[in-house]
């Protein structure tokens, strides 16, 4: 009778242990699917950042969500391209490496984490200043290159469009390359050409080798795609991409559209 009651009270808390697990899973995923609405509307005012504070609270209550920490890292990004004061970018990038980095720990071979940790070593760097920066470049090209493994076509060919312009940015006598940045942002174009920051970032490199005809058909594609057929997903950032293609545009000729 003794070993019956034992053997009772133990399913009756393994049933509660589980009932409880999966309460709080449910409750992570209402929490996740919530937050990506939020981001969805990110270009509304305010959305954005709670977006990353509804993401922070599925970390409350699943301490190991990788998924979690890579979307603050995604989000921060936003919301660090959308910020003026080149303080609080780099504040905000590098909580953004923070959190990917958590990510990459818990998860070596997660594409996301890999990409957005990148993606955030780039800004920081950017903000902070190049030359003040060149300890990141191992460390995003590391990332990069595992992504180029893993699914070189995550992120509409992510990898290849950021190592693109990482050679294009980093000075020559410290590893910055023209030829390189032009063959992963070839590659990009090629594999993801509605993702129009791969032509932009193309464009531009183009028009420093002095190769401004190509340059400027590729401007033009940008510049001419109807809203219609602007990548849904990334809508908000494909207006801004038509947006700098103009400027440069603006910067070299005289105004055609």
């Amino acid at each position: 009778m003794r070993i019956g009651l034992a053997v009772g009270i133990v399913a009756v808390l393994v049933m509660g242990l589980g009932l409880e697990a999966r309460a709080d899973d449910a409750f992570t995923k209402v929490l996740m699917k919530k937050a990506d609405k939020l981001y969805q509307k990110r270009t509304h005012k305010g959305k954005a950042q709670e977006a990353r504070e509804t993401y922070e609270k599925v970390l409350a209550v699943a301490s190991d969500s990788v998924e979690a920490r890579w979307k603050i890292g995604k989000t921060l990004y936003w919301l660090g391209t959308h910020t003026s004061s080149t303080k609080e970018q780099m504040e905000i990038f590098e909580t953004g490496i923070r959190y990917c980095q958590e990510a990459v720990k818990l998860d070596e071979k997660c594409v996301p984490c890999l990409f957005w940790l990148a993606v955030s070593y780039g800004k920081y760097g950017e903000a902070k200043g190049v030359l003040q920066s060149l300890g990141l470049v191992p460390h995003m090209k590391e990332a990069l290159e595992k992504v180029l493994k893993l699914d070189e076509k995550y992120e509409w060919a992510g990898a290849d469009r950021v190592l693109g312009r990482l050679y294009f940015k980093v000075p020559a006598l410290k590893g910055g390359d023209t030829k390189k940045a032009i063959e992963h942002l070839r590659k990009a174009v090629k594999m993801a050409p509605e993702h129009l920051m791969n032509g932009r970032f193309l464009a531009e490199v183009l028009i420093k080798e002095g190769q401004k005809d190509e340059a400027k058909e590729v401007l033009k594609q940008i510049i001419d795609t109807p809203e219609g057929k602007l990548l849904r997903a990334k809508f908000p950032e494909m207006k801004e991409e038509q947006d700098e293609a103009k400027k440069i545009w603006q910067e070299n000729w005289e105004k055609y559209w």
